[in-house]
């Protein structure tokens, strides 16, 4: 095993004893979670730590305390949360990225441009679930200035499914805030054509704790389909909402889409199946 790796993931286990030793009995179990994900580079030695600490700063305007920095591991403590990231100079092992780039619609080309990563950056927030938003929009910035201080190529995100261009991930963070979430690089929208009927599913609500949805065997077309998804889920996060089995919503004051709880069909455990 690549010994930076070996030294990253040391790190991991050690503020993961450290967070279970300082447990207090009465603690919250949902703290401590890790958001984990992974910037392909190009050029695998590219990644500048002294320009993204820089920009993180001057851009995002975060307060970085007490860090270890350097191009190979760095530690940065952001606000009261313990960030991670390491460049790895090899690709990311497997075939996990090439298979992602064949359901990833978003990347035209993705097979052949997240092929030509030769190494990549983990990224990880350690110490997270206390406030979820919050902690995915920083991991965003964090992404999105590597991104920018790297010969980079895209970002992997394999517990969600998410492969995204540079371009189009970096695009989704324009004016974005917590009342206006960049929902592609948080969520991956799957979709199913059968038999003349389309399908759309969510993949990643589950890290905020919201129990995922699914359109099965819809007339619409797979536009109208993902467009309805993609407003349902902004609705679910922005304004933390739980939808419930039974209830109606809609995306009109005339409009009243049923919900029902029962077993995913393409996922599994129980979903939210909106009729649309």
């Amino acid at each position: 095993m690549n010994k930076k790796l070996i030294i990253f993931l040391i790190l991991i286990v050690i503020m993961g004893l450290f967070s279970f030793f300082r447990k207090d009995k009465n603690e919250d179990p949902k703290k401590n979670e890790i958001i984990l994900g992974m910037v392909l580079l190009e050029d695998s030695k590219s990644m500048d730590i002294t320009a993204i600490v820089s920009e993180l700063k001057n851009k995002w305007k975060l307060k970085i305390g007490d860090s270890e920095i350097s191009n190979d591991v760095s530690v940065l403590t952001i606000d009261k949360y313990q960030v991670g990231i390491s460049s790895m100079n090899m690709p990311i092992p497997g075939k996990e990225v090439e298979e992602a780039s064949s359901y990833n619609y978003y990347w035209e080309n993705g097979k052949t441009e997240s092929a030509k990563h030769k190494g990549h950056v983990i990224v990880s927030i350690l110490n997270g679930g206390t406030d979820l938003i919050k902690e995915n929009l920083l991991f965003n910035k964090i992404i999105s200035s590597i991104l920018n201080n790297s010969k980079s190529i895209g970002v992997y995100i394999g517990g969600r499914s998410l492969l995204l261009s540079k371009e189009f991930y970096q695009r989704n963070l324009d004016d974005f805030s917590e009342n206006d979430l960049p929902i592609n690089n948080l969520i991956y929208f799957g979709i199913r054509k059968e038999a003349n009927k389309n399908s759309v599913y969510t993949y990643g609500l589950k890290d905020f704790r919201k129990t995922e949805m699914e359109i099965i065997e819809s007339s619409h077309n797979l536009d109208e389909l993902i467009e309805m998804m993609y407003n349902l889920t902004s609705y679910v996060l922005e304004n933390d909402v739980n939808l419930k089995d039974g209830e109606t919503i809609g995306m009109s004051e005339t409009q009243k889409l049923s919900i029902k709880l029962s077993p995913g069909k393409f996922l599994e455990g129980k979903t939210l199946k909106i009729e649309y």
